[in-house]
């Protein structure tokens, strides 16, 4: 992607993040479920207290679903690039079936998408009982959506787009470039010039838009830059570092995906550029990241390992007889964490935050 400024002259605007809960918290759920089924509900903190709250409106989704409908049922897994970002759905998603005596064909088709139709091509002839893709854009695939749907195998995608005929889990990705916005604007004072390093993805095109949005209301000008297959450490770090030989003023530099944001810290740093860096997805290396002390400073933890569970879940109750849950063809979102220096977990261990799905009117 070739590199482009937007520049924005407004008035600075400090933004409060706020969120409120909605519907009944204390619903009851079924605590006498059978061996092998489970169901995802809104979990409390050490406290007690409630940890995530859902926006103004949203309708809560709790899926259930008796896993055992995954015994000997062969599922398709299209994974982005071998990246934490993608795998952390991936894997769980992987290990969900296969626990429950299901089998899984895993291709990982490392940033190009191309590679994907031949891939879906196969999987209907060999008729899998369902498809997860992490992170690909489905984009003109619309022929081979509908022969999926035909044949009744769900697809579930994880930040993939949502186009007509897949059921997509995502983070609320625009709330999420806000979040970035709104940080950047605090810390920064609404002034300075910051790059965004990014690659073509649907979710990512998604946090870009909030991110605007929000930046819009300051005088903080936006570089954006990239290469759109670069979703690697190395793509970004080489793409950070041709921007700081072109502008060494930038004051903060964000990594629209996990690994892009460990790469352009690793560029900000070896640059000798004051910098602060922010991320995206929650990724080890991103935490691992923050707790140097070095610029990377601010990462968004969407959940990955919540999303695979949950669309494990989903998948198992659609070929299980059941409906989709909440109301088909609308995104299931995931409730995403500001996770910094003050709130980052230990080493090895996810941000513990429990995690809700939802979906917005």
């Amino acid at each position: 992607m070739p590199e482009h400024k937007t520049r924005l002259w407004l008035l600075p605007l400090v933004v409060a993040v706020a969120v409120t809960a909605c519907g009944d918290d204390n619903e009851d759920t079924d605590s006498t479920a059978a061996p092998n089924e489970t169901s995802l509900t809104a979990g409390d903190d050490a406290s007690g207290e409630q940890a995530t709250s859902l926006p103004e409106g949203a309708t809560e989704i709790i899926p259930e679903a008796d896993l055992s409908a995954w015994s000997g049922k062969t599922v398709g897994i299209l994974n982005l690039a071998p990246v934490p970002g993608a795998e952390r759905f991936t894997k769980t998603v992987q290990a969900c079936v296969e626990e429950n005596g299901g089998t899984v064909d895993y291709q990982d088709v490392g940033g190009d998408p191309t590679k994907v139709p031949a891939i879906l091509e196969n999987w209907i002839t060999q008729d899998v009982s369902a498809v997860f893709n992490a992170g690909i854009d489905m984009t003109g695939l619309e022929s081979l959506i509908a022969a999926l749907n035909e044949a009744e195998t769900p697809i579930l995608t994880w930040g993939a787009g949502n186009p007509s005929g897949v059921i997509n889990l995502t983070p609320e990705v625009v709330e999420e470039g806000r979040n970035w916005g709104r940080y950047l604007v605090e810390e920064l004072g609404g002034e300075g010039e910051v790059l965004l390093v990014t690659a073509q993805n649907p979710s990512l095109a998604s946090r870009e838009e909030g991110l605007k949005e929000v930046l819009a209301e300051s005088n903080i000008e936006l570089t954006v830059t990239g290469d759109p297959l670069g979703f690697s450490v190395e793509a970004a770090q080489k793409a950070t570092e041709t921007a700081l030989q072109g502008n060494p003023d930038y004051v903060a530099v964000i990594g629209a995906f996990g690994s892009l944001g460990v790469g352009a810290a690793i560029a900000v740093e070896a640059a000798g550029s004051d910098a602060i860096v922010l991320g995206a997805n929650g990724d080890p290396e991103e935490f691992d990241a923050i707790r140097t002390g070095g610029p990377f400073q601010m990462t968004l933890a969407g959940g990955h390992e919540f999303g695979g569970e949950a669309a494990c879940q989903i998948a198992a109750g659609v070929i299980g007889g059941g409906a989709v849950p909440g109301v088909e063809g609308k995104e299931i979102y995931t409730t995403s964490v500001i996770v910094t220096a003050e709130n980052v977990p230990p080493a090895g261990e996810s941000e513990p935050t429990p995690r809700r799905l939802y979906q917005l009117p």
